[in-house]
């Protein structure tokens, strides 16, 4: 029966990575949002004006709840900020792995079993484990209200899917606000156990995140959630995105990286993120490439156009780690390979860079290709940067909203490497290269906005922050 138990912890776990509307200008304008220096948030109560104390609920099941935690911490630096991964402290009891051996954890169980695609897996639990976690309910509320007992907070951030009900019912016995700041463009699984008949909350002490506008997220993500959500859904927030990708460049700094990675006059990038094993589908992306004729390569960049070569650079992540080296060793290789029938393409695999940001806001970058992950999705789309979305075998499930969104705002389109590498692939690739390539073109020359680019998530945070706290009754210390 124990070991019954513990599987069925097992698959919980594993899947755990898994109507109001803000006045937004959705016209297609520069980035740059930052937060104002002479504004700051601050509570004033009994004659005593202090930050106020945020507890923000993350987890590590993957990068993007990293990277949008920190998008959340950048727009409210002013406030005392407690980043708190709710399975390693609050909940760290419920984790059978840490029974078994304690330097182990069910997040790195995850992350390692991500990183080596075993999707089918991973899907099948995110099926079963929501409903795992809800039967638990109880002894999850009770943990969470000793852990928030302890530390008193004036306000809770949640970016983690699943819990949200039972944070809130916390929230609401010591009358805390709560704001869910989502990180997928499906929400369905931050919203995953809220009734459609209870009633949740009031505005100024619950609200749910949309990153875009009701009008062009509704139709594809708004049906299934459950009714009593959508009075606490609060529209045009935008995405939790670093502040790096709302940063202008200098010119300077593009030429130092043209410098750093070679990158010519004549020369569009393609840019390939993928890490762990879906690293080695750049392989397959980069002997595409270089299997295509001079004529399919004209059809991509575009007839007489000066810049007719396509420098692809994959990022090989963390090279001192000897599959990731032997990785970079093989693309670069394949610069010499037999099976190259053009002089206009380069493969260029390299170390990985923080500087993701910058290398994304080359003019002469046409397209990203990765997984449809959340971070990256918004981040390109911040960018205004068009993505092929790069499918495997079996992707996972709470990825391809964000895939979906990308494809029905023609921000995108998908990839999927299925089978050998032959003549019909790469046709497939030359299509969707030379849409990519010319959707890069129409945004840069303004012939295609991007009007979700512009939404400012600090702007948006920070003013939401203020109208929840004013009534905030502090907790006795």
């Amino acid at each position: 029966m124990r070991i019954l138990k513990l599987k069925i912890y097992l698959i919980l776990v594993l899947s755990l990575s898994f109507v109001n509307i803000l006045s937004a200008d959705t016209s297609d304008k520069t980035q740059g949002f930052f937060v104002p220096k002479d504004e700051k948030i601050h509570l004033k109560r009994d004659g005593i004006d202090r930050a106020p104390n945020i507890l923000l609920f993350n987890c590590h099941y993957g990068a993007g709840h990293k990277m949008a935690t920190q998008g959340i911490v950048e727009s409210l630096p002013e406030s005392k900020i407690q980043v708190i991964d709710i399975y390693d402290e609050p909940l760290r009891s419920l984790d059978p792995m840490r029974e078994i051996n304690p330097k182990w954890s069910n997040e790195e169980l995850y992350n390692k079993m991500a990183k080596k695609e075993h999707n089918r897996l991973l899907n099948f639990a995110g099926k079963i484990a929501p409903k795992t976690l809800y039967l638990q309910r109880y002894k999850v509320e009770k943990l969470l209200m000793d852990y928030i007992a302890k530390n008193k907070p004036d306000m809770i951030i949640s970016c983690v899917p699943l819990v949200n009900p039972m944070l809130l019912k916390v929230s609401k016995k010591f009358d805390v606000p709560f704001l869910v700041v989502t990180t997928d463009i499906d929400i369905s699984a931050f919203c995953y156990g809220f009734k459609d008949d209870e009633y949740l909350s009031d505005w100024n002490r619950f609200r749910i995140t949309v990153p875009f506008s009701k009008e062009t997220w509704d139709p594809g993500f708004s049906k299934d959630l459950p009714h009593s959500v959508k009075f606490s859904l609060q529209y045009c927030f935008g995405y939790p995105t670093r502040h790096a990708f709302s940063e202008i460049f200098e010119e300077s700094v593009l030429n130092q990286l043209r410098e750093e990675y070679q990158i010519h006059q004549d020369e569009n990038v393609v840019l390939v993120m993928m890490g762990g094993n879906t690293a080695q589908a750049a392989t397959t992306y980069a002997k595409l490439l270089l299997s295509m004729k001079e004529d399919e390569i004209e059809r991509i960049v575009g007839k007489n156009n000066k810049k007719n070569k396509i420098r692809m650079i994959c990022l090989c992540g963390d090279v001192t780690q000897k599959m990731n080296h032997n990785l970079m060793v093989q693309l670069n290789s394949l610069n010499e390979s037999k099976n190259k029938h053009n002089e206009h393409v380069i493969i260029h695999a390299c170390p990985g860079t923080p500087r993701i940001a910058e290398l994304v806001s080359l003019p002469e970058l046409c397209t990203v290709i990765s997984k449809p992950g959340g971070s990256t999705v918004n981040e390109m789309i911040k960018k205004k940067v068009p993505m092929i979305y790069h499918i495997s075998r079996v992707p996972l499930d709470w990825e391809c909203g964000n895939m979906k969104y990308g494809i029905s705002r023609d921000l995108g389109r998908s990839f999927e490497i299925n089978g050998n590498i032959g003549d019909k692939m790469r046709i497939d690739l030359v299509h969707v290269l030379t849409y990519v390539f010319t959707l890069h073109s129409d945004i840069q020359k303004g012939r295609r906005s991007v009007p979700e680019a512009s939404l400012d998530f600090t702007k948006n945070l920070r003013s939401t922050v203020k109208e929840m706290l004013p009534e905030v009754p502090i907790m006795e210390r």
